[in-house]
């Protein structure tokens, strides 16, 4: 079942069961860094979630079995960047992140989707589920599929997330990218 409107602001405002990675019980908001305005505006099913800051890719990447390097990052813009704004070029991918970060209880599991208007500018998000006991900003690819540039500004919403109720038990997510880690930046990382 998806969570509702109003279920999704008791969770905002009262928080939600989480652990550490040393198994301690926690309690935290359901999505933290919410601007007033996003709160009050929650429509239907979805919160809107603002993009906080771009990267570029700047170099390859290895994905094997047993290790793994994800490619280089810089910062394009973002938190203590002169520029508001960022140019996205036809054809160019970059990692975005989000303003707010979730938490994610263990019995939710979340969805998170384009809003329309960005590929009503022929931009694609790329996103997947986030896991229960998943703690952080939320990392993902944005290709711009237009044959014109696409200028994006800090804070503009750029996505909206939905929460489903687990049936049964889920196993919570302690892996690596929990926080705001985008990449290994070239590092080589086992295990994974």
């Amino acid at each position: 079942m998806i969570l509702g409107a109003n279920r999704i602001k008791a969770l905002i405002e009262q928080g939600v069961e989480l652990e550490d990675k040393n198994g301690n019980k926690l309690k935290k908001p359901l999505i933290e860094g919410l601007g007033k305005a996003q709160l009050d505006k929650i429509e239907g099913t979805t919160v809107d979630l603002r993009l906080g800051e771009i990267l570029r890719l700047v170099s390859g990447a290895k994905l094997a079995v047993d290790s793994r390097i994800t490619p280089k990052i810089e910062s394009l813009l973002g938190p203590g960047s002169k520029a508001k704004s960022y140019s996205i070029s036809p054809g160019e991918l970059v990692l975005v992140q989000t303003i707010e970060q979730v938490n994610i209880p263990h019995d939710l599991l979340a969805d998170v989707r384009t809003r329309t208007t960005l590929f009503r500018c022929g931009m694609y998000l790329k996103t997947a589920y986030i896991s229960p006991n998943y703690q952080g900003v939320l990392t993902f690819a944005l290709h711009n599929f237009n044959s014109h540039p696409v200028e994006i500004e800090l804070g503009f919403r750029i996505a909206c997330i939905s929460f489903m109720e687990i049936s049964g038990q889920a196993v919570p997510y302690h892996g690596v990218w929990q926080g705001k880690r985008a990449s290994t930046d070239g590092e080589v990382e086992r295990p994974y």
